[in-house]
């Protein structure tokens, strides 16, 4: 089979690699490499490579299946199934200000800096508030540079407290509200899908019982 784990940079997370070892699919070579990269284990052949590219291949038929975050599947809306919540890598989506007195114009259209504009729109135009959507890919610094008001990021990629201070982020960030709940989730393009057939639905079959033991 070929299958994608979404990882940015480093290696796949360890908790997801060890459930799909739970579930019978050998995991030992993927723990070491890094991605972007292309990793033959024998049975199996793994695209490691950011969630963005996971999709991208799961929707051309390149990959049998793959796991990605539901925070792109909610942004990007992709052609493709999703089969399982692993219940893996749990996140939420939040809106982020900094603290009052950091310097927080108080704007009637605030701008909001966000790798995810789509969502960013939909959470704000829900409840009748109008925002400038910012693209900003490390979202977390706009504030500090005076490009926005507020961030729509992962709590994991903001830091929220002076404990966090000194180490290349700025402090002082204050969640507002949650936008979305996310976790790793198993995904299979279209024709995929179809095409995989019996080896497919046995390796669903068996993460639902890796997840559900857990």
């Amino acid at each position: 089979m070929k299958l994608g784990l979404a990882c940015d940079g480093g290696p796949p997370s360890s908790d997801v690699l060890d459930l799909l070892e739970q579930a019978g699919l050998p995991t030992g070579a993927l723990r070491s490499v890094a991605g972007p990269a292309l990793v033959d284990t024998g049975d199996s052949t793994w695209l490691l490579a950011p969630g963005t590219d996971i999709l991208g291949a799961c929707t051309r038929g390149a990959l049998h299946a793959g796991v990605a975050g539901k925070d792109l599947l909610l942004e990007l809306a992709p052609q493709v199934h999703e089969l399982l919540d692993l219940r893996m890598c749990r996140d939420a989506l939040v809106y982020a200000t900094p603290e009052p007195g950091a310097g927080v114009l108080d704007r009637v259209r605030p701008r909001v800096a966000t790798r995810y504009p789509l969502m960013t729109r939909r959470h704000f135009a829900a409840s009748g508030r109008q925002v400038e959507v910012v693209a900003f890919d490390a979202a977390f610094l706009a504030p500090a540079l005076g490009i926005a008001d507020g961030v729509v990021e992962l709590r994991s990629r903001l830091v929220l407290d002076d404990a966090h201070a000194g180490h290349g982020r700025p402090a002082g960030l204050r969640v507002r509200e949650e936008v979305a709940t996310c976790s790793a989730r198993l995904v299979a393009g279209r024709a995929a899908r179809a095409l995989g057939g019996e080896r497919l639905a046995e390796l669903l079959e068996r993460l639902r019982a890796a997840v559900e033991e857990r």
